[in-house]
């Protein structure tokens, strides 16, 4: 009688408790971080940390996907020592299409500013404007946006993402680096190359991590996507803001997009979103797999040391009629 109960209960547990959603695969399995997308008719192109910056194609969202080869064709003298460059993000204006990117500048010990480059074509090479970079803390290497009352007086810029409201205005976020970090704006040109008058803002802060601003406007409400905690781990997490004060978006409240336990991914952040032909948008983002597959890394995988590296995701994203963001069906 005992058995048969047991195996009666078990029966109906099966049939009650959904089974777990097998994780999505990469829309491309390269070394993809930071991704910023930039979509040229029916083409997707994404900037990605890498020496110089990285530069990839796809024919759409879902691909077929391509190295198109670095972002910059040089790095200006502001640059510290090395190639490197983070989180490059890109767009089309009156002076061609303008990358921005972050690099390590000279005498700051080890903290970033953010350039300016342009190219005749989306997938570049792009070259630098000028010999300053735009956002530099103290206005250090003649950087135009000195960054006034960031957190930490010491700390850097990085995550550069270009946002035009609806009247065609434009502007530029960041980050503030070192904890506590910050998301911040600055006013551009209509060319989208040089600040335009008045200094940037802090929009929101935060104790811990924030990081990968993108904004998006949406009828009279604006929505601030970011990445919450740490990058290096599985923790990593998309969250969203809404305000109707492009400016402000201290008081608004931290909504969760995508987390690890919700989308089956490793650390699912770096996110940027954009519109496609057939009328809806997209999100794309990085996750971490492990070993030589595309499986989603474990915590316990990184603390180990497994063999781990950041690919691209991409995934329907549903607008609701009060501006409410959510992700739907993976590619």
């Amino acid at each position: 009688m005992l058995k048969s109960v047991l195996l009666a209960l078990a029966s109906s547990l099966l049939t009650v408790l959904p089974a777990q959603a097998a994780a999505p695969g990469p829309v491309y399995d390269a070394p993809i971080a930071d991704p910023g997308v930039l979509r040229v008719n029916g083409d997707f192109f994404v900037f990605s940390t890498g020496p110089k910056g990285r530069v990839s194609k796809g024919d759409t969202a879902r691909g077929p996907w391509q190295s198109v080869g670095s972002a910059l064709a040089s790095v200006p003298a502001w640059v510290d020592s090395g190639p490197d460059v983070w989180a490059p993000d890109a767009w089309h204006t009156s002076a061609g299409y303008v990358l921005y990117y972050s690099a390590v500048a000279k005498d700051f010990g080890g903290q970033r500013c953010i350039g300016v480059a342009t190219s005749t074509t989306a997938g570049g090479p792009y070259t630098p404007l000028g010999d300053t970079p735009l956002v530099c803390p103290g206005g250090r290497q003649g950087g135009e946006d000195g960054v006034p009352g960031r957190p930490i007086a010491t700390a850097g810029v990085i995550d550069p993402s270009p946002f035009q409201d609806s009247n065609g205005n434009r502007f530029l976020l960041y980050k503030t680096q070192q904890i506590p970090s910050s998301l911040r704006m600055v006013p551009f040109n209509a060319a989208g190359t040089h600040k335009a008058s008045g200094d940037s803002r802090e929009l929101l802060r935060r104790d811990g991590i924030i990081e990968n601003p993108t904004m998006v406007q949406r009828g009279s409400q604006y929505v601030l996507f970011a990445s919450r905690y740490g990058y290096d781990n599985c923790s990593y997490a998309t969250v969203w803001l809404r305000s109707t004060n492009r400016w402000d978006f201290a008081t608004a409240t931290e909504h969760t997009l995508m987390t690890s336990a919700g989308t089956g991914l490793c650390g699912p952040g770096g996110a940027d979103v954009t519109p496609s032909l057939d009328g809806g948008w997209r999100v794309f983002l990085h996750g971490w797999v492990c070993g030589t597959g595309t499986s989603p890394c474990t915590d316990e995988q990184i603390r180990n040391g497994v063999t781990h590296r950041r690919v691209l995701y991409a995934a329907v994203l549903n607008w609701s009629a009060d501006a409410t963001p959510s992700v739907g069906a993976f590619l």
